[in-house]
């Protein structure tokens, strides 16, 4: 009896399908599945096309499906058909809500990263330095740069550079030096002492140098006047580089400049990021100085920094920079619209020839 009752279920299941065929209920069928990532889409298509025999005008014909991959949001190939087709990747641009914000807080996502003044980042520094802060006002003040490396041919590039510089407003750079000064007369001795230099002396301190009483590792520079080319060629293969020669500038009358450039100097080197571009990061004052020495230290870097830019090179040498005060994390980029190296050409005046004056025509004139 069940076994009946089943039997005539199937068949009448099997009849609606048929009918329900003919009458084109079954137009699309839609499959979609997940396949790395990329959503899977099987489209059944229907051909509403009547049969060429004229009696089932309303049935459709299911054809081959059509498979279309979709792309996901980080972007995959769109594949039609049996077709490949490439698409670059759309570039997302950012849509901000203005260039400044009209509030003292606002969400970073919807404005444009800020660019401050040099006043504007030192008073900023200041203020995070207070002792009710970070309480570090000994800290140094460092220029971050990236710089240009192009010069007026496309394949030639400037190679890295390394200078020495003293700024105008002494600070501690954070490295102590041992400087040696040989010199004769009693005043360049006292000068030197005064200046900072660890030991300084005439013949005494040679005749220490030759006999190995002082060795290498206890000085960082050897400085010295003119007048001991003998002693220093036979110090030659005990000190190497370390001996002192007019090329390095170590040899020279002028003690205070020398003792002032290797004592206190600020030695700064580029370093190479890519092809075109180079980075370095020099210090120019400490917190505790006035804005105007500040200012003046790192006018006087970038000055020495711009010599350095090929002649007939287009554009802005140092291209970006921030100013950072460790140990606070806060990194402000700088405008450098005043800083820049492009200057426009000024004619020059051609000098005009005048005749000689006869004085004697100008006082018959006079009278």
């Amino acid at each position: 009896m069940a076994a009946s009752i089943i039997s005539s279920k199937i068949n009448t299941a099997m009849i609606a399908a048929k009918c329900m065929e003919r009458r084109g209920v079954f137009q699309v069928m839609v499959i979609q599945k997940r396949l790395k990532g990329n959503k899977q889409k099987l489209k059944l298509k229907t051909d509403d096309s009547s049969s060429k025999t004229g009696d089932r005008s309303g049935s459709q014909k299911v054809l081959f499906p059509e498979i279309s991959l979709v792309p996901n949001i980080q972007g995959s190939t769109n594949i039609v058909g049996s077709k490949a087709k490439k698409k670059k990747q759309q570039s997302i641009v950012q849509n901000y809500y203005g260039e400044k914000p009209l509030d003292d807080v606002w969400i970073s996502t919807h404005y444009p990263v800020p660019e401050y003044s040099l006043g504007e980042i030192i008073k900023r520094h200041k203020e995070y330095a207070q002792p009710a802060m970070f309480d570090q006002l000994d800290s140094r003040i460092y220029a971050d740069m990236e710089i240009s490396l192009r010069t007026s041919k496309k394949t030639k590039f400037l190679s890295p550079f390394k200078s020495t510089l003293v700024p105008p407003h002494l600070f501690d750079i954070g490295v102590k030096k041992k400087i040696i000064v040989v010199c004769t007369e009693k005043d360049q001795i006292n000068l030197a002492l005064k200046l900072g230099a660890y030991q300084a002396g005439g013949d005494d301190i040679m005749k220490m140098l030759l006999r190995g009483t002082i060795k290498r590792s206890d000085f960082d520079y050897l400085l010295s006047v003119p007048g001991y080319e003998k002693e220093w060629s036979t110090l030659q293969g005990s000190f190497g580089k370390a001996v002192p020669s007019v090329s390095s500038g170590t040899v020279g009358k002028d003690i205070e400049q020398m003792v002032k450039l290797y004592l206190h100097g600020l030695t700064y080197e580029t370093v190479k990021t890519s092809q075109s571009m180079a980075k370095v990061q020099v210090p120019f004052g400490q917190l505790a100085m006035t804005n105007e020495q500040l200012t003046e230290n790192f006018l006087f870097l970038i000055d020495d920094i711009n010599k350095r830019k090929p002649s007939g090179a287009s554009g802005k040498f140092i291209t970006y920079m921030t100013i950072v005060a460790p140990p606070s994390l806060e990194r402000f980029i700088l405008n450098l619209d005043e800083y820049s190296t492009v200057k426009k050409k000024v004619k020059k005046e051609l000098p005009v020839n005048l005749p000689p004056v006869d004085d004697e025509k100008v006082m018959q004139t006079a009278g």
